[in-house]
């Protein structure tokens, strides 16, 4: 059965974007390796990918074609008008918990939680998020985008996996304990 994946990057101070939703500071961190953190492996165990409407803007405007060909995208927004401009990308304007359960039976592959903040929570709100990935930057940004939007729901995670790299960059792999 697919699981729901948050794979995302933070800031030490807990922010995954700047207030305008720029992502700059990530470009800015140094990688000389060109390590991809786990990137690839996440991609070969996905086939959808969920993502917020402004997050999907955000990609959007990096100027580079669409970077996830070959994926169903679910774009969730609240605007039935919305129109989407990448190959196997639709608007979902429903219940997210009904979207989950409809690909979880199609597919044994895991789905993509990309974000944004307001969207995960609704995640975890809804009890839809079984493994959290989050690969913490070594980089305090001061104010932005908070990883959870306000009033996520309690919930426990048992920490699985560590990953430590030259770079600084932690990645932490959590999952949902029942």
């Amino acid at each position: 059965m697919s699981k729901v994946v948050l794979f995302t990057a933070t800031s030490l101070d807990g922010f995954i974007a700047k207030p305008d939703g720029n992502l700059d500071w990530l470009n800015s961190f140094p990688n000389p390796e060109n390590g991809d953190y786990g990137y690839e492996e996440l991609l070969a165990n996905i086939q959808t990918i969920i993502m917020g409407r402004k997050t999907y803007d955000e990609v959007m405007g990096f100027g580079i074609e669409w970077p996830y060909v070959g994926y169903t995208t679910y774009v969730v927004t609240n605007n039935v008008n919305f129109k989407t401009n990448s190959p196997d990308t639709f608007i979902f304007t429903g219940n997210i918990k009904d979207l989950v359960v409809e690909i979880s039976t199609k597919s044994d592959k895991d789905i993509w939680l990309v974000g944004g903040g307001q969207l995960t929570t609704s995640f975890i709100n809804s009890g839809l998020i079984d493994r959290m990935a989050l690969s913490i930057i070594p980089k305090l940004i001061g104010e932005g985008i908070p990883l959870f939007a306000p009033k996520p729901a309690e919930t426990e995670w048992k920490l699985v996996k560590i990953q430590q790299f030259d770079t600084g960059l932690v990645n932490l792999i959590y999952d949902k304990m029942d």
